[in-house]
C-alpha cells in the first residue's frame, strides 16, 4: 500500500513534540525520562527514514526544499512551526518552555533548544531569516510581533499545515476573491486571440516579468491565461480585485496568499482587473509584483493601464472575438437555439465568451419560459447596465417622430445620420469602404443650438429607430479631480457602449469637449491631456455617440473634423411654433372648438420647443382648476406665464 503525505505529517509532528518533552525533562533534570524520551526520538527517525524511503514520491517538504533550496535544520524550523500552530499539546509544552508567557508560535530561542543545536547553527538560522528569505517572502512562514528577532514567535498559516498534510485545497482567502480557472473542452477563438494566447506563452517561458492582458471585459483574457499555462502543463489560480474591498490590506493579504498558493501547486498567478484599483491599491500591487520572482499575469479592462514595476512588462492585448466566433458563442451557450437569430446578437453585440454566458444567465433568470431573442437581449442589456453603474443613466423614450417639429434640412441631416449607422456594414464591408477608415467606425454626431430646440429628444428617437438603449453620461460621475481618473471612467463608458449596442449621450457636451488651452499651469496641462484622450477615444469608438451644447463655439476644432454629422437645430420660425401649440395638446385633452395657434406664435416669438411644452401643460392645469375644455385665453394666460420666466418683455 502506497503511503501518503500524512504519514510522513504526523510522524515529523511526533518528533517535535518528544523534542519538547526531552526539554522539559533536562529542565527539570529527569534522567530517567530523558534517557526514554531520546531512545522514543531514535525510533521514530529510524521510522522517518523508512517512510520516506517507501513513498513513490518525494515527501511534500523535501519537493518544498528543493524548491526553495532549504537547508535541513531550515526544514526543521518549518516542522516545529507547524507543530506549534495545530498540536495543541506541544502548545502546551511550549507554553511551559517559554516561562508560562503566552505565544502564538515557537520562537528561535526555543527552537534551538529543541532541535539541540549549537551555537554556530542557532546563530546561521537566525541570520539568514530575513525578510528576503524564501520562507518569509512566500509567507510560508511568519515572524510575529516586535522586539528581538530570536525572541519573536514564528509561526505558518493554517494552508502550510494542510499542504504538507496532503490537502491540496486552495487557500480560503484565494479562493473566497478568486480559486482556479478552469477552462472548456474546446473554447471557441478567432484567430486573433489564438495569437495573443502564443505570445503569453512564449511569455512564461521567458525570464519572469509581469505579462498585462488588456481587454474589454468579458473577452476571454482568463482563458487565455488558462490556455497559455496549459502548454507549460500547469494551471493558473487568480485573485479579482474587483471581489475585494478598497482596502490595501486586504489586497496585500490576499496577493500574499495567492503567491504562496501558486509556489505549492506550481501554479501560474494572475490578478484580474487591475483597472479597478485605485492609485494607492496600484502602488501597493507595484511593490508586491516586485517582490515576487516568478511570472505574473495580470488583466486590466481599459487600455494602457499605468502599473509602475521595476521589473519587465509585456502588454498583450485580447480582442474582443469577430462575428463568426461570437456566433459559435452564442450557439455553445444555448441549449436550444432554435427560434433564436443568434446571428443578430452575434453581428450586434461585440462582447466575448464572459458576456455571452452573462447575458444567457440572466435572460434564464428574468423568465421561467423558453428563451426567445428578445430575452437574451434583456440579458446583455442588464449586463451593459451593470457595468455602466453610475456613470450613465438609461433613458426612456416617450416621444415619437410625429412629435418632432423641425424644418426640412434639419430633418433630413438627423436622417441620413440615422442611414449612416443603419448601413455601416454594407458600405463599409460589402463596398471595402472600411479600408478607407484610418481608427474606428463609429458614428459620432454633434448636435448644437439654444435649450428648448429639441436636441436630447432627436438623441432618443434616434436611439429608438435604432433599436439601441440610450445612456445619457453623468458628467458630474465621469469628471474626477484625480489625474488620470476621468480617462479611466471614460474607458469604461466607451467600452460598455461599444459591447451592448448602446448609444451614449454627452449632454452639454461643452464642458467635456471644450478647447484646448495655452498651458500655463498643471491644470491647464492635466485637462489639455483629458481632451486630447477623448478625441482619440470618439474616434477609435466602434459605437455611436451624440453630443449636444448650447455652445458650439466652445468646442474644441478638433472634434470636428472626427464628426459624422454637425447638426444645429434652430429656433423655430412662426410656422414651427403654431406646430408645435397645436402638436402639443394630446389627443385625449378636453379641447375647445377652435385655436389661433398662429396668434399665440405671434405674440410669444422666442419660444422654443420646451418652453411651448411648458406653456400648454400649464393651461391643461389652469383648465382643469376651471373644470372646463383648454381654451384659448387658457393657452394664453399660461404662454404670458411662461414669458415672463423667460425674462421677456410682454407684448
Amino acid at each position: 500500500m502506497e503511503l501518503g503525505p500524512s504519514v510522513v505529517y504526523n510522524l515529523e509532528l511526533d518528533r517535535v513534540r518528544l523534542r519538547a518533552i526531552a526539554a522539559r525533562q533536562r529542565r527539570d533534570g529527569d534522567a530517567n525520562g530523558r534517557e526514554n524520551t531520546r531512545a522514543e526520538i531514535a525510533q521514530l527517525e529510524e521510522a522517518l527514514t523508512r517512510t520516506r524511503a517507501q513513498v513513490s514520491t518525494p515527501a511534500r517538504d523535501t519537493q518544498l526544499a528543493n524548491l526553495l533550496q532549504l537547508s535541513p535544520r531550515e526544514i526543521e524550523l518549518v516542522w516545529a512551526a507547524v507543530g506549534a500552530t495545530v498540536d495543541p499539546v506541544l502548545s502546551a509544552h511550549i507554553r511551559d518552555l517559554a516561562g508560562g508567557e503566552s505565544r502564538h508560535g515557537i520562537s528561535l530561542a526555543l527552537h534551538s533548544i529543541l532541535a539541540n543545536l549549537d551555537h554556530g547553527e542557532a546563530r546561521a538560522l537566525a541570520l539568514s531569516l530575513s525578510p528576503l528569505h524564501p520562507l518569509l517572502r512566500y509567507g510560508l512562514l511568519e515572524l510575529l510581533g516586535d522586539g528581538v528577532a530570536t525572541a519573536r514567535p514564528v509561526s505558518v498559516p493554517l494552508r502550510v499545515a494542510a499542504y504538507l498534510a496532503g490537502d491540496d485545497s486552495i487557500d480560503p482567502l484565494v479562493e473566497r476573491v478568486g480559486g482556479v480557472i478552469h477552462l472548456e473542452r474546446e473554447p471557441s477563438l478567432d484567430q486573433a486571440q489564438v495569437e495573443c494566447v502564443r505570445h503569453l506563452v512564449r511569455a512564461l517561458a521567458a525570464d519572469p516579468c509581469v505579462v498585462l492582458l488588456e481587454g474589454p471585459p468579458g473577452v476571454g483574457k482568463r482563458t487565455a491565461a488558462g490556455l497559455a499555462a496549459l502548454v507549460h502543463q500547469k494551471r493558473v489560480i487568480y485573485i479579482d480585485v474587483a471581489r475585494m474591498s478598497a482596502a490595501t490590506a486586504e489586497l496585500e493579504e490576499a496577493f500574499v496568499a495567492l503567491r504562496r498558493e501558486c509556489l505549492l501547486d506550481g501554479a501560474v498567478p494572475l490578478v484580474a482587473n487591475i483597472d479597478q484599483l485605485s492609485d494607492d491599491g496600484l502602488k501597493a500591487l507595484a511593490r508586491l509584483l516586485d517582490q515576487t520572482p516568478i511570472s505574473v499575469v495580470a488583466t486590466s479592462g481599459v487600455v494602457g493601464s499605468e502599473l509602475a514595476v521595476q521589473r519587465r512588462v509585456m502588454r498583450l492585448a485580447m480582442p474582443i472575438p469577430d462575428v463568426e466566433t461570437r456566433t459559435a458563442l452564442w450557439q455553445r451557450a444555448l441549449e436550444d437555439s432554435d427560434g433564436i437569430d443568434v446571428e443578430m446578437l452575434a453581428s450586434r453585440y461585440r462582447i466575448g465568451a464572459g458576456g455571452v454566458f452573462r447575458a444567457v444567465t440572466d435572460a434564464r433568470a428574468l423568465t421561467s419560459a423558453r428563451l426567445t431573442t428578445k430575452d437574451l437581449i434583456h440579458g446583455v442589456r442588464n449586463g451593459i447596465a451593470e457595468r455602466l453603474g453610475e456613470l450613465a443613466q438609461r433613458i426612456e423614450v416617450n416621444q415619437t417622430w410625429e412629435d418632432v417639429v423641425l424644418s426640412s434640412d434639419t430633418l433630413e441631416q438627423i436622417l441620413s445620420l440615422v442611414h449612416r449607422v443603419r448601413h455601416a456594414r454594407r458600405v463599409y464591408d460589402d463596398w471595402g469602404f472600411g479600408g478607407k477608415i484610418a481608427r474606428g467606425r463609429g458614428t459620432a454626431g454633434l448636435f448644437s443650438g439654444p435649450p428648448g430646440t429639441g436636441k436630447t429628444m432627436v438623441a432618443g428617437l434616434i436611439a429608438r429607430e435604432l433599436d439601441l438603449e440610450l445612456y445619457q453620461v453623468d458628467l458630474s460621475k465621469v469628471v474626477s479631480k484625480w489625474v488620470g481618473e476621468t480617462e479611466k471612467q471614460l474607458a469604461k463608458l466607451f467600452d460598455a457602449a461599444e459591447a451592448g449596442h448602446a448609444l451614449l449621450l454627452f449632454d452639454e457636451a461643452d464642458s467635456l469637449f471644450a478647447k484646448r488651452t495655452e498651458v500655463k499651469s498643471s491644470n491647464d496641462r492635466y485637462a489639455n491631456l483629458e481632451v486630447n484622450y477623448l478625441l482619440q477615444r470618439i474616434e477609435a469608438f466602434g459605437g455611436i455617440s451624440l453630443l449636444t451644447t448650447n455652445l458650439d463655439t466652445s468646442i474644441d476644432p478638433a472634434l470636428r473634423r472626427r464628426l459624422a454629422a454637425h447638426i444645429t437645430f434652430y429656433p423655430p420660425d412662426l410656422t414651427e411654433r403654431a406646430g408645435l401649440w397645436e402638436q402639443f395638446l394630446t389627443a385625449k385633452a378636453p379641447k375647445s372648438a377652435s385655436y389661433d395657434f398662429e396668434s399665440l406664435a405671434h405674440d410669444f416669438p422666442d419660444m422654443t420647443g420646451a418652453n411651448i411644452r411648458n406653456a400648454v401643460i400649464s393651461a391643461a392645469f389652469l383648465a382643469a382648476a376651471d373644470d372646463s375644455v383648454i381654451t384659448q385665453h387658457h393657452l394664453v394666460r399660461s404662454g404670458r406665464c411662461e414669458y415672463r420666466s423667460m425674462g421677456r418683455v410682454i407684448r
